[in-house]
């Protein structure tokens, strides 16, 4: 990611790619982060939130989240 140019096309990114999650950039200890939190709240169980700073990171980690609970779903 080149800073915080590319940011706001990374969000619109994985936002079509992610619809139950809303991402936003946030200040984080490391800089500039990308926070993505799934819509409803931490009600249900499963993956919440995730922050990073790397869209391929955050992708990657949702992603998996989204094969593991098929994977549950096809085995109950």
């Amino acid at each position: 990611m080149d800073g915080v140019t590319d940011l706001p096309a990374e969000l619109s990114g994985l936002a079509a790619e992610f619809p139950d999650y809303e991402f936003a950039k946030q200040r984080t200890w490391g800089g500039i982060s990308i926070v993505a939190r799934r819509h409803g709240g931490s009600a249900r169980p499963g993956l919440y939130v995730v922050v990073t700073a790397d869209p391929d990171e955050m992708r990657r980690a949702l992603t998996e989240h989204q094969s593991d609970e098929r994977s549950r779903y096809l085995e109950s």
